[in-house]
């Protein structure tokens, strides 16, 4: 047996035994990680090979609305792009079909967008799932705000609903919410958050009507000169970013107004998560 089939059969041995766990013993864990009924919870997720979990993507969604009840809000991101910036998909001039355009984000984000009683955000380049308690409410209007990250989009209600942002097998990197807070810090920062001209898109909304919509979508310079390492370790550090693993599953986790107030303490205190921009030769 080659060792790559040997180390593979080994992985998947060991997650039938050792990391095994089931929906039952995700759902224990979350309650002690802080998400009880009533809970506003921002989830990320990978659905990875050998993880641990003794079941199917439908059961973490299944397990996740248990745990924050009717009474509680469950929300993913489900952007309709992949591995490109949002500049790059508007390039493409493909519509974003609220309906039919599948979430890009993960396996469980797109049975998530599928599951009953399921909203979801008009935003063009940045729409977000939600189920439960002012779900509709939680979503509405997002493709009225050029910023998709800004004060009226649902991202600023995370904060205001106290969320919590969890990671299952998805780093901080993936963390959307970073967005609003560098939107909230933009005054900060070194460099322009924002591209200057709005860009435009298409939305075909509930009723299969297509709209126009524009966007200020995130600076490629930005994007270069964005450091998070430095903000992430300043989390860390605070105590508020959290990290654990339950069977192989790598779970990560952040209040979101502990995430919006210690990043702007690190940069209060003199320091950035974001480089300057290189001085222009003479």
């Amino acid at each position: 047996m080659k060792l790559s089939k040997l180390k593979d059969w080994a992985k998947a041995q060991a997650a039938r035994t050792l990391w095994a766990y089931g929906p039952a013993e995700l759902a224990a864990r979350l309650r002690e990680i802080g998400v009880v009924p009533g809970s506003t919870v921002m989830f990320h997720s990978s659905w990875l090979q050998h993880s641990g979990f003794q079941g199917k993507p439908a059961d973490v969604v299944r397990t996740l609305k248990a745990a924050v009840g009717e009474d509680g809000l469950l929300v993913m991101p489900s952007m309709p792009y992949h591995n490109m910036s949002s500049a790059q998909w508007l390039a493409k001039g493909k519509p974003m079909n609220v309906l039919r355009s599948p979430s890009m984000m993960g396996l469980v984000s797109e049975v998530f967008r599928r599951s009953e009683g399921v909203q979801r955000s008009l935003s063009v380049t940045h729409p977000l799932l939600a189920w439960g308690r002012d779900a509709a409410a939680f979503v509405e209007g997002h493709e009225r705000t050029e910023r998709s990250f800004g004060e009226a989009s649902p991202f600023a209600r995370l904060l205001a609903r106290d969320a919590l942002i969890v990671g299952f097998d998805a780093p901080f990197s993936t963390f959307t919410y970073t967005h609003f807070v560098e939107d909230q810090l933009e005054a900060t920062l070194p460099c322009p958050l924002y591209e200057l001209e709005p860009v435009a898109g298409v939305v075909i909304g509930r009723d299969g009507q297509p709209f126009d919509c524009t966007v200020r979508v995130l600076a490629a310079e930005a994007n270069r000169l964005r450091r998070e390492d430095r903000l992430v370790e300043h989390l860390q550090k605070s105590g508020v970013l959290h990290a654990d693993r339950l069977g192989r599953t790598a779970l990560t986790w952040i209040r979101a107004a502990e995430h919006s107030r210690e990043s702007a303490r690190f940069v209060a205190g003199g320091q950035h998560f974001f480089d300057a921009p290189p001085a222009a030769s003479a």
